[in-house]
C-alpha cells in the first residue's frame, strides 16, 4: 500500500496536469437546438459516429431542450464539449471557465465563407409590414417572436438593434415595446409562429432562409411565404466550447478530428446546422461584437439564460 502510494506520489510530480486533468471516458457533445430536435438528434448522431472512430472512444450527442440548459451541461460538467452560439459560449465561459476550440465557416448567400453572419427581421410575404420603420413605428400593435432569450442572432442582435433605432432604452423590458413577445426555441419554431400567424415578426439567421442549406430549417413552400423585413450584420458564427478541466492534449485531439470533418465529410457539418467547416480563430475577436451588443443594451447577463 505505501509503495503503491509512493509511485503514485512520483506520478503526480512528474506529470502535474495529468493530476488535474479530468478527461472523459465517454465523450459527451451538446448540440444545440436550432431546428425540430429530432432532426437535430439525427444529424448530431452522425458527427457522435464519425468522432467516435477518429478519438477510439465512445461519444454521445445530445441536444437538450433550450439554449441555457446546453450552458448548464458545460457549467456542471455533464458535457464535455457544445456546439452553440456565442450567448450560450459567453455564459459559460463567465460561470464555468469554458474556452473557444474552434468556430465554424459558413457560406453566405454569394457562396464566400465567413464566421460571421447576419441577424435578420422576418415577416409574411403579404405582411403590410414593408420597412423596419414602419415596424418600429407600429410595433405596439405587433407579435414578435425571438429565438431564445440566449440566442445571439434571435435575441441580443435584434434587442440591440431596437436601442440604437430608439425603440427601446437599454435595459427595458421589451414586451414594454411589442403587443406580444414569445420565444419559439428555435430558428425554426420561431418561424413558424410567423407562419401560422402568432407572430407578426420573428428575429433569425440569414442562412435559416439564404445560402445553401436552407432546406435543413424550412420547406420551400414554407420559404417561399416569408420575407426578410430587415438585417443586422456582424454577429460571430457559431462555435466548438470545451468544458473547464480538459487536458491541452485531449482538447487538441478532439480539434484535429472536427477539423478533419471539414476535409473528409463536409456533408455531416452542413446537414447538421448547414457550416462548411471548423477553423481556428482569437476567442476575443470572435465573441467581440455579441460582447459589445450586450454591454450597449444594459441587460445582465444572468437574465438571457432564463
Amino acid at each position: 500500500m505505501r509503495f503503491s502510494l509512493i509511485l503514485l506520489v512520483i506520478g503526480v510530480l512528474l506529470n502535474p496536469l495529468s493530476a488535474r486533468a479530468d478527461d472523459p471516458k465517454e465523450l459527451i457533445f451538446i448540440f444545440q437546438k436550432q431546428k425540430d430536435p429530432t432532426k437535430v438528434q439525427t444529424d448530431a448522431d452522425k458527427v457522435a459516429e464519425y468522432l467516435s472512430k477518429e478519438l477510439g472512444m465512445p461519444v454521445a450527442a445530445q441536444v437538450p431542450g433550450d439554449y441555457s440548459a446546453s450552458v448548464q451541461a458545460l457549467v456542471n460538467k455533464k458535457a464535455d464539449f457544445a456546439y452553440v452560439s456565442a450567448m450560450p459560449f459567453l455564459l459559460a465561459r463567465r460561470d464555468g471557465n469554458a474556452t473557444l476550440l474552434l468556430a465554424e465557416e459558413r457560406a453566405d448567400k454569394d457562396g464566400v465563407g465567413r464566421t460571421y453572419y447576419t441577424s435578420i427581421f422576418v415577416v409574411k410575404k403579404d405582411s403590410p409590414i414593408q420597412s423596419f420603420d414602419a415596424l418600429l413605428k407600429r410595433s405596439s400593435e405587433l407579435n414578435i417572436c425571438f429565438t431564445s432569450p440566449t440566442s445571439t442572432s434571435g435575441y441580443i442582435m435584434p434587442y440591440y438593434r431596437f436601442v440604437k433605432e430608439g425603440l427601446l432604452q437599454p435595459k427595458q423590458d421589451v414586451r414594454e415595446a411589442f403587443k406580444g413577445v414569445a420565444f419559439g426555441g428555435g430558428y425554426t419554431q420561431a418561424l413558424e409562429q410567423v407562419l401560422a400567424g402568432r407572430a407578426d415578426v420573428a428575429c433569425v439567421s440569414d442562412y435559416v432562409l439564404e445560402g445553401p442549406k436552407v432546406d435543413t430549417y424550412l420547406k420551400p413552400e414554407q420559404r417561399d411565404q416569408l420575407r426578410i423585413l430587415d438585417r443586422t450584420p456582424g454577429v460571430p458564427t457559431h462555435l466548438i466550447a470545451a468544458r473547464d478541466g480538459l487536458s491541452d492534449a485531449f482538447k487538441a485531439k478532439v480539434k484535429a478530428a472536427l477539423l478533419k470533418i471539414g476535409q473528409e465529410q463536409p456533408e455531416l457539418l452542413a446537414d447538421v446546422y448547414g457550416a462548411t467547416k471548423f477553423v481556428e480563430v482569437d476567442e476575443t475577436t470572435h465573441v467581440k461584437a455579441a460582447i459589445e451588443a450586450i454591454e450597449y443594451i444594459g441587460l445582465p447577463i444572468e437574465n438571457l439564460a432564463k
